[in-house]
């Protein structure tokens, strides 16, 4: 689907495409969405992740290969050069993280802070919004958060 997107879109004055893609997701869907667009940032313009987790320490423990380093957008990103050519793709990204401090989110609220630290670090800026101890795990925030961060972009 992302080349067909891409074919009917036109490059803009800035080398971005014009109504280009952005990845977004809620909980393990974040993951997928962030990691797309930090594995292919000359593809898609951002991302919303909402609730996810960014690192593969929890799916995986301690195991690491060459695979799973790839699709853990915390750990690849912590540990990429400063020169490499994605970082400034990254850097005029349109990304946005949220999650909440309530029921179920503590492991989540915990990545999304390390993951919001090493962004800061590098120097690639983003929205990380750390929603009230009510806010949950749950549908229904979400289908709240996903328009308040969409107008953010549009």
């Amino acid at each position: 689907l992302a080349p067909r997107i891409l074919e009917i879109n036109q490059w803009s004055n800035d080398g971005r495409r014009a109504g280009g893609i952005l990845t977004t997701g809620c909980s393990l869907g974040a993951l997928h969405a962030v990691n797309f667009m930090f594995r292919w940032p000359d593809l898609f313009n951002g991302t919303i992740g909402l609730s996810g987790i960014y690192s593969s320490k929890w799916y995986f423990g301690g195991y690491m290969d060459d695979l799973v380093y790839l699709n853990s957008p915390y750990h690849c990103l912590q540990n990429m050069p400063a020169d490499h050519p994605y970082m400034s793709l990254y850097r005029r990204s349109d990304m946005f993280f949220c999650v909440g401090q309530g029921a179920w989110e503590d492991e989540l609220l915990a990545d999304t802070r390390k993951l919001d630290g090493v962004l800061h670090a590098k120097g690639i800026p983003a929205f990380v919004d750390y929603w009230g101890y009510d806010v949950a795990h749950d549908w229904n925030w979400w289908q709240k958060q996903a328009p308040y961060f969409l107008g953010k972009i549009l």
